[in-house]
């Protein structure tokens, strides 16, 4: 059956005898029909092997065609389409295509067209990662007096939450914190717990 024939009578028949008639073509019309049928047969099977025998039968179809076939067509049969394309396809066009057929068969596509794929968002990515390489070496890098420093008040806040000293003496002489006395004439700091002890200790005098 010629193309003619059968797409003259497609829309008279039941989609199970459109996909059976199909077998048994011996010639294919113009791409925007076939295009149009194999979408029609609502069947990603049967429209995958009318666009192959088409291909290999020597249809050529636009790159507009090419992507509404990817919304019907399986991967084998975008490549087999993709690959015989003669027509020139633009970056976008080819882009939309993302998916629908095998990178490699992208690539060829590309380089027959002298495109390069996605090039805006390799250079996003690239200024993306140089932004936050800059960023980092931005950063006020710590000396040793402030990374001390910092050490210091963490070490102080944590003993601010200890329970502070009653200023007189509980009794517990080996955990009194340090502390001034008075002995010979001047203040000291000791553990001793003698001689005018601030906390008012063993001998001292009580005055806190």
């Amino acid at each position: 059956m010629d193309w003619d024939t059968y797409y003259e009578k497609f829309y008279d028949w039941s989609t199970s005898t459109q996909i059976n008639r199909m077998s048994s073509l011996t010639s294919y019309g113009a791409s925007s029909e076939v295009a149009e049928v194999a979408q029609e047969y609502m069947d990603e099977k049967a429209a995958s092997r009318l666009i192959k025998k088409a291909v290999a039968y020597g249809v050529q179809f636009t790159p507009e065609e090419m992507y509404d076939l990817s919304g019907c067509c399986n991967t084998e049969a975008m490549n087999a389409l993709l690959d015989a394309a003669k027509c020139h396809l633009s970056k976008e066009q080819l882009e939309d295509l993302w998916g629908a057929v095998d990178d490699d068969v992208l690539e060829r596509a590309a380089t027959r067209n002298k495109i390069v794929l996605f090039e805006d968002e390799a250079d996003e990515l690239e200024e993306e990662e140089q932004f936050e390489d800059d960023q980092i070496e931005a950063a006020p890098r710590m000396g040793f007096f402030t990374k001390l420093f910092a050490t210091i008040g963490i070490v102080g806040s944590l003993e601010s939450g200890k329970k502070p000293h009653p200023g007189h003496c509980t009794g517990d002489c080996a955990n009194c914190p340090p502390h001034y006395g008075y002995r010979y004439g001047r203040w000291y700091y000791g553990h001793g717990h003698v001689y005018e002890c601030e906390f008012g200790g063993n001998k001292g005098d009580g005055s806190l």
